[in-house]
């Protein structure tokens, strides 16, 4: 159980360091990894964290900090690492609440352009969860109390007297792993070990720099690589220029425009934000300055955060235009997905485009919403990322984008009509009605005035979610069915027109008319299969099992509720997965089948990962 990635690359050496910190946190509850960037402290994180998995019952859990700017979003980060919902205002409180009753090894990788967040959030969990260990790595030391610091030193590269010697250093096998990577058969030898020996001394022995020197044996000899070092002197920075150096211009600039990208990006990213050319990019893949996790058409790409944060400061004359590329690019995908939304075959795929892009997402909102004249295009691309913070887990996110992008576009228009109704309805996931009213009465007097029938119906949906979440199911009833009448007389697909059924054949089972909730459900059921529609088809299978519990169907009610709970986790819907799960532990009650219901509940009270695949499949069926 956990979060960690599988290795792209082959671990070399680091055995001492490995036994060392593996000691350090079977007595400490704090280990930082120290030292400058490129010198491992990653790896050697990620390694020592695989050979724990064991040992944490409750798992092993990897969050990558380099892509966090905002240090608000740090417990919101971690959290979501862990599985939980985004959907309150207070996730310090949700994420040491869940954590302290188990037993957890989080690593927090990259914690120092957060350092003061990154050392109180760290201090408040580890004083409410004594299961809970936590190694981090970071430039500085965190300064928390008990914290065990291990400062992680530069590959050995001594000076050695033969072929022997050579071999038994680290970072002569590291260069040695790296080039036969990029150099089929290349091998130390009796006429090579002494000039790579001198390259990784003159390198320091910094992991990075040896890697990036031993991906030119592609192109060149190791004494053509050892003359051209002539004049470098150890050091990140210098081993960085002289990287740089060996680039084209081509690659300097596709290095340098690739930079603003944050977690990573695929092939059509670098071809838009980069202007990339396929060769100049295989180059970079080629030098081990850009990253691959598959092929160049098929894979993504990720710049390590040294060599990303040295690419911004050659980006700098052209930063502004490349990130409003970058901005531009990802409001591309975030439009097109949107409108695709509503064909149910392309709701998975929009999910899983989105989903790892996350990180770049929120730099080009920051950007937008922080640049000036550059505001209306931020509240453009909050609007069209709705899908995301609604209904793929990103609600309480999505809500403080939406509310900045109001903030800061007062004026009248669509898309601020568009941002207020899905803020309200980001705010009715979250369980807080009372600012819900007044987003859904200003988007609907804008509806009204200029005749936009889209849009007023959504505003009467959230208007009528605000009376159903007050209690007051008679008022919200006939909204929901002036909405449903609208969307239906624009003629067009709509995932939110099916799940305004659910909701109504929701209404009508509560008002103690199963029946004819039943009869709602399986209409939207049915146009759920003519489209292949598939989130709004988890909110109606609930309805109709809602409806057939309080009619006694209870198998048959089950069986709804658990596919539905497998679609609601699909889209990263969690408040779904957790409500269908709820309902689901009450008709396993009814059916008898009591064995099942301690883990319904643990899943419903921590409304974590947990809820996923364990309990739910406990009897339920």
């Amino acid at each position: 159980m956990g979060t960690l990635p599988a290795e792209l690359t082959s671990f070399v050496g680091r055995r001492q360091e490995l036994r060392d910190i593996r000691a350090l946190l079977a007595t400490g509850r704090l280990v930082t990894l120290t030292g400058p960037g490129g010198v491992g402290k990653t790896r050697l994180g990620l390694r020592t964290a695989a050979q724990l998995r064991r040992t944490f019952p409750d798992g092993v859990w990897l969050t990558e900090l380099a892509a966090v700017r905002d240090p608000a979003e740090l417990p919101r980060t971690i959290g979501s690492t862990l599985g939980l919902r985004d959907a309150d205002d207070d996730p310090i409180a949700r994420l040491t609440e869940f954590i302290e009753d188990r037993s957890l090894l989080l690593v927090l990788d990259n914690c120092e352009h957060l350092h003061d967040s990154c050392a109180d959030l760290v201090r408040r969990l580890l004083k409410a969860a004594p299961g809970l260990r936590v190694l981090a790595t970071s430039r500085h030391v965190l300064g928390v109390d008990g914290e065990h610091v291990y400062a992680v030193r530069p590959l050995p590269a001594a000076v050695v007297s033969g072929l022997s010697g050579a071999v038994e250093q680290d970072a002569v096998k590291l260069f040695a792993d790296r080039a036969a990577a990029v150099s089929a058969g290349f091998r130390v030898t009796e006429g090579n070990w002494a000039q790579i020996v001198e390259i990784a001394r003159r390198l320091d022995g910094i992991p990075l720099a040896v890697e990036l020197a031993a991906a030119w044996m592609r192109v060149l000899s190791v004494d053509d690589l050892l003359d051209r070092m002539d004049t470098l002197a150890p050091g990140r920075q210098q081993i960085l220029d002289w990287s740089y150096g060996l680039c084209s211009d081509a690659e300097r600039t596709l290095w340098a425009r690739l930079s603003v990208f944050i977690g990573g990006f695929d092939l059509a990213g670098a071809e838009a934000v980069g202007a990339a050319d396929l060769s100049v990019l295989s180059g970079l893949v080629d030098k081990s300055i850009v990253q691959s996790d598959g092929g160049l058409g098929t894979g993504r790409f990720q710049l390590l955060e040294t060599i990303r944060e040295y690419g911004l400061e050659k980006l700098r004359s052209e930063e502004d235009v490349v990130r409003a590329r970058h901005r531009d690019h990802y409001l591309r995908l975030a439009e097109r997905y949107g409108r695709d939304w509503s064909r149910g075959d392309a709701q998975a795929e929009a999910h899983a485009r989105t989903r790892p892009e996350h990180a770049n997402l929120r730099s080009a909102l920051e950007f937008s919403l922080t640049t000036p004249g550059q505001e209306a295009v931020g509240l453009r691309l909050a609007v069209a990322l709705h899908y995301h913070w609604l209904f793929c887990g990103h609600s309480a996110e999505g809500r403080r984008w939406l509310e900045l992008a109001l903030e800061r576009n007062p004026a009248p228009s669509r898309d601020r009509a568009q941002a207020l109704w899905i803020a309200a309805f980001a705010l009715s996931l979250m369980g807080y009605p009372s600012t819900i009213y007044s987003y859904g009465h200003e988007a609907e007097a804008w509806a009204r005035e200029n005749g936009d029938d889209e849009v007023l119906a959504y505003a009467l949906l959230v208007i009528g979610g605000y009376w159903f979440l007050s209690g007051e199911v008679e008022k919200a009833e006939p909204l929901f069915q002036q909405a449903i009448g609208q969307l239906e007389a624009r003629g067009e697909p709509s995932s939110l027109l099916l799940q305004l059924h659910a909701s109504a054949a929701q209404v009508q089972t509560w008002e103690g008319h199963p029946e004819r909730g039943l009869a709602l459900a399986r209409l939207g059921l049915e146009q759920c299969d003519a489209s292949g529609e598939q989130f709004a088809r988890s909110n109606l299978l609930f309805a109709r099992s809602l409806a057939q519990w309080r009619l006694g169907a209870y198998r048959e009610a089950a069986e709804g509720l658990t596919e539905a709970i497998r679609l609601a986790q699909t889209f990263n819907d969690v408040l779904g997965a957790v409500t269908w799960l709820e309902l689901l532990c009450w008709t396993t009650a009814a059916m008898g089948s009591t064995h099942a219901l301690p883990s319904c509940w643990v899943s419903r009270t921590s409304s974590g990962r947990w809820v996923a695949g364990v309990q739910c499949s406990a009897g339920c069926t």
